[in-house]
């Protein structure tokens, strides 16, 4: 039992370590997660209920693996991760990534924590061996649509999408989309426009949007293509407001630049969104002390994966196997940095939690900050165990 207790936990995470998605998203997941595992490692920095050393006692071995490439090198990848004897596996920012991965998973009886890609389809099939500690494009689609339903309720908005073109970006809005016309029905699409990812391709769309009179502007983009959304909208159409879902994560970029009224999603209750508790301040300061600027979703969602490890081992205990693990993890209830996190849909291995939104505001210095924040409890933005979100959202969000 001694030398069970004495080996340590091998935790694979795998984030952007190159290309374009590196500094937004992936340089930050990497970031929480060396700070995680040293302070899970020292034991008493992290405030109860997470104080106590390790994993049930056990120190954690961390190895960062890049994210980049295709799907099927991910796939070869996962498997090279598995050789090199990693217990889990945490992370995955892309969304088809994460669905390429997934069956690997499972083949593989590989514990594998989804930290980032949010699409819904995910799990659209059950696993046993793949988890999601973040919530879906659903929760931030129907928190988006409840936003402006509240905030623009007004008669005949005009409202359009610009979105990547892949499984993250049509789901995005499409949800949005059926979301928006059940709750607001005089609302008017005025057009969903799709770029590749990493184009920054969004001229033509803005362009012709314009022409149309858009209102609104919805957008799940990240990285280079939030980054280039706002830059044009902002001088293209001025009097349109953005709606941007992953905004939270170019906040301190797009500081100087980004339009007031722009409403700001943070896939949950991260960043300048997050609730007020003792680990988001603990999380913060040392984030900030350590790398100097401030955590964004990418490094929270890495954060909760493993803090929802940690629970779930120190309840089983240090001699447990994987499988010990994954059975404790499914359907449990944990504290994350900034929000309470509940695995209550798909068998378990699926997070609920609130959406919240907020809406960028100036001050006379130039600083923004984020004001009429609204939070929408799990049970207005999550469809019912068992249902997929658009099937939700277009029975007008009946509990079948």
């Amino acid at each position: 039992m001694g030398s069970v207790t004495n080996k340590p936990v091998n935790v694979a995470v795998v984030t952007y370590l190159s290309g374009r998605a590196a500094a937004p998203f992936g340089f930050p997941a990497r970031n929480a997660a060396e700070l995680m595992v040293e302070a899970i490692n020292a034991g008493d920095e992290l405030p109860e209920p997470y104080s106590s050393r390790g994993f049930a006692g056990r120190k954690l071995s961390l190895r960062v693996y890049d994210e980049g490439g295709s799907e099927s090198d991910q796939v070869e990848q996962l498997q090279r991760i598995r050789a090199d004897g990693a217990d889990i596996v945490v992370g995955y920012a892309g969304s088809a990534i994460a669905m390429a991965i997934a069956p690997i998973a499972e083949e593989l009886r590989l514990l594998t924590v989804i930290a980032g890609g949010g699409a819904s389809q995910l799990f659209a099939r059950q696993w046993d061996w793949v988890f999601r500690t973040q919530t879906t494009t659903t929760t931030d689609a129907v928190g988006a649509a409840r936003y402006v339903a509240a905030q623009l309720g007004f008669c005949g908005l005009g409202f359009g999408g610009i979105n990547q073109q892949y499984v993250w970006g049509t789901d995005s809005w499409r949800e949005f989309r059926a979301a928006l016309q059940v709750l607001q029905p005089d609302a008017q699409e005025v057009g969903g426009h799709f770029a590749p990812l990493y184009s920054g391709a969004v001229d033509t769309p803005i362009k012709i949007l314009k022409e149309q009179g858009v209102q609104l502007v919805h957008s799940g983009n990240w990285g280079l293509d939030l980054f280039r959304l706002v830059e044009v909208a902002r001088k293209a159409i001025p009097d349109a407001r953005l709606l941007l879902v992953s905004g939270e994560s170019g906040l301190h970029r797009l500081a100087k630049t980004i339009p007031e009224g722009t409403i700001i999603g943070g896939r949950g209750s991260h960043g300048l969104l997050a609730h007020d508790t003792e680990l988001n301040r603990w999380f913060n300061a040392c984030y900030r002390d350590r790398y100097e600027v401030a955590p964004i979703y990418p490094s929270y969602g890495v954060a909760n994966a493993l803090l929802g490890l940690k629970a779930a081992w120190d309840k089983a205990g240090a001699t447990s196997a994987t499988i010990d693990i994954a059975s404790l993890l499914a359907g449990s209830t944990f504290e994350g940095v900034g929000s309470t996190i509940s695995m209550a849909r798909a068998n378990g291995r699926q997070a609920v939690a609130e959406a919240v939104y907020g809406t960028v505001k100036r001050s006379p210095g130039g600083e923004i900050e984020l004001t009429e924040i609204m939070r929408f409890r799990p049970s207005e933005v999550n469809p019912p165990d068992g249902m997929a979100g658009l099937e939700w959202i277009e029975s007008r969000f009946g509990n079948r």
